[in-house]
């Protein structure tokens, strides 16, 4: 084990990207939900949801969630919810065996995921993938605190929840901005799965999600 990583003792969990690789289709039929629902209430064609969608996604408003939030006049939760209707990860996500030997590995651990996505559909997705719910104590998603990452305030529930310092909290994920920086921002221990920047903010940064293991084991 990494001796700047002793403290640690809970481990925050995105999922898209990072309990599962990247997945170009997945995230056509994510980003074809949204637009879905923003047409749904706006009655606009699919051509003006996409300009207006781009727009707002990335330049002002990190989170695709909060756009379509904003775009179809209803709450995050709201958006969150019904974009996750019209998709199931499932049709698309592969399970791998190595991911519950990790969490096995990893079982002193108090495990913790934060997405932006709907409670029961993060449910269904982590069980798809062959884990079981008794992992983890808890489970945030926008429909329970009514905002997306990069919003500070998920993170802060982790935090509030658990009641520990926040330097025994790590934070894992594929995206800096969205994931990491607003971790990293409240004092929580930070690691990166993929190719990060060189100016990266992460505590770690590993090629696959496999290889934390060398590191907190």
């Amino acid at each position: 084990m990494d001796e700047q990583f002793m403290e640690v003792k809970v481990l925050v969990w995105d999922i898209d990207g990072t309990l599962y690789p990247p997945h170009k289709e997945l995230f056509h039929a994510i980003r074809e939900s949204e637009y879905t629902t923003i047409m749904r209430h706006t009655g606009w064609d699919k051509e003006k949801t996409m300009e207006e969608f781009a727009k707002l996604h990335k330049k002002t408003i990190q989170s695709a969630t909060h756009v379509v939030s904003v775009l179809s006049g209803i709450s995050i939760k709201e958006a969150a919810v019904e974009s996750e209707t019209y998709f199931d990860r499932r049709d698309f996500v592969q399970k791998d065996d190595r991911l519950p030997a990790l969490f096995t590995a990893l079982s002193k651990y108090t495990h913790v995921t934060l997405g932006n996505g709907s409670l029961v559909k993060q449910k269904e997705t982590l069980q798809y993938l062959g884990l079981d719910l008794s992992m983890f104590a808890f489970f945030v998603t926008a429909e329970t605190v009514g905002v997306t990452k990069p919003n500070p305030a998920g993170f802060q529930y982790v935090l509030d929840y658990t009641g520990l310092p926040a330097r025994v909290h790590m934070m894992i994920g594929d995206r800096e901005k969205v994931d990491l920086v607003p971790a990293h921002n409240l004092g929580m221990k930070t690691c990166f799965i993929g190719e990060a920047q060189p100016d990266t903010i992460a505590d770690l940064v590993i090629p696959t999600l496999y290889d934390i293991e060398r590191s907190l084991v």
